[in-house]
């Protein structure tokens, strides 16, 4: 019924350019243009070009921006992701999120509002009444 999924996210260590230790408690904004990942504690902001990867034991109260995000451990806070979020068996996000692709694995905790944007262009609406537009119907009721 299910079949194996392609990995999103990638953990070659070359790739990642910023490692928040276990150990580490760290308050502020933390800010890259190469891979996060955080096992420690983090408190700000957390934004990225690349991708955040939460750790198992992290605790992240922190609004992350980035590429991609894979949680496995805690996150308060809102998520934006460009491209793909997923939210794995241990991992548990408390706040609103923003991805174009969302995974959420079986025992994963979320609790917050989510947003999977879609184009104009891709769902082909077009506006139902211009601005400018009158409705004739509605002035005659008025006459009568």
């Amino acid at each position: 019924m299910f079949e194996k999924k392609e990995e999103i996210f990638h953990s070659e260590s070359e790739s990642i350019e910023t490692i928040v230790g276990s150990s580490v408690k760290l308050k502020g904004n933390l800010r890259s243009d190469g891979d996060i990942h955080i096992n420690g504690s983090v408190t700000g902001d957390v934004k990225t070009k690349a991708s955040v990867l939460v750790g198992t034991g992290a605790n992240v109260v922190a609004s992350i921006k980035a590429n991609n995000v894979q949680v496995s451990g805690l996150v308060q806070g809102n998520i934006e992701a460009k491209e793909a979020l997923e939210i794995r068996e241990s991992g548990k996000v408390y706040g609103d999120i923003h991805a174009a692709v969302l995974v959420v694995s079986p025992g994963a905790i979320f609790s917050g509002k989510c947003i999977m944007p879609e184009s104009k262009k891709d769902i082909g609406l077009e506006p139902v009444l211009e601005e400018d537009e009158e409705e004739p119907v509605l002035e005659e009721e008025n006459k009568k």
